[in-house]
């Protein structure tokens, strides 16, 4: 039975025999094809994999944290690291040059806003739509990426690619990594959040690029500033969505690789 399948509820009392006041309320599992609708869903809405292909980390991941005492910052680099080991990431050691930024601020708005002014090319990538958000929203938590394309062997390559063809796989040649990511956390809109729901939130979208488009997936931490759910950690679909960016060729096309992470979330409830 997959996540997405209805359970079957006992009642609380012990149920003996024939006893006219057991209840038991029966759910119908879902079928195949409705379980793939729901994963194909939760992948469109967490936003990886739209129209390019997906970026994930080639350089081993070297998360910092800032505006939070040195506690705090060590939490949530630790549970960037243990969430990145399990998707089956690349992890610097302690001693690394960061190139995940996880920012703490009082006015999130403002701070996103600062950033462009010194060092606009850190947007150059941000869709107009996703600008807005990043710069004028109003959410409890942004980000936004910078990244390169290289080819499968790590060379760095122009904007020009060629297609290899071969009996039944299609080899785009390149490869999209990320170099940069940028989150940033209003300590005023997260107020009331557990710290390690926020931590976990951060991690998974610091290990890949996600293009979220609200509203969240409900089976997601993504939701956790949604009021509509009680999520507050990673849930089955977080992790097998991260493990299958991990795991799903990178030298393929956008559509080959939303494919396999459709039927890699699918079969996380199996």
């Amino acid at each position: 039975m997959t996540l997405f399948a209805a359970i079957a509820l006992l009642a609380a009392a012990p149920i003996a025999g024939d006893d006219p006041d057991a209840i038991i309320v029966e759910g119908t599992p879902l079928t195949r094809g409705e379980a793939k609708k729901r994963a194909s869903e939760y992948v469109r809405r967490a936003g990886v994999v739209q129209l390019k292909p997906l970026a994930r980390w080639v350089d081993p991941v070297c998360p910092r944290t800032v505006g939070v005492d040195d506690t705090v910052a060590a939490i949530v680099n630790a549970r960037v690291r243990t969430v990145a080991t399990a998707a089956g990431a690349p992890v610097a050691a302690a001693d690394c040059q960061a190139n995940i930024v996880i920012a703490f601020s009082s006015d999130g708005r403002n701070l996103a806003r600062a950033v462009r002014r010194k060092a606009p090319e850190q947007f150059a990538e941000l869709a107009p739509v996703a600008r807005d958000r990043v710069l004028d929203g109003t959410g409890a938590i942004r980000w936004w990426y910078t990244t390169r394309d290289e080819s499968r062997d790590g060379m760095p390559i122009s904007d020009f690619y060629v297609k290899l063809y071969n009996s039944s796989i299609v080899s785009t040649q390149v490869v999209r990594a990320l170099q940069t990511a940028t989150i940033v956390i209003d300590v005023e809109q997260a107020e009331g959040t557990p710290l390690d729901s926020v931590a976990s939130y951060a991690a998974m979208v610091a290990l890949a690029e996600f293009r979220s488009n609200p509203p969240p997936p409900k089976e997601s931490i993504l939701a956790l500033f949604d009021s509509e759910t009680e999520r507050r950690e990673l849930s089955r679909h977080d992790a097998a969505l991260l493990r299958g960016i991990y795991t799903v060729p990178a030298d393929r096309e956008a559509y080959q690789q939303r494919r396999q992470l459709v039927t890699t979330v699918r079969k996380s409830g199996e």
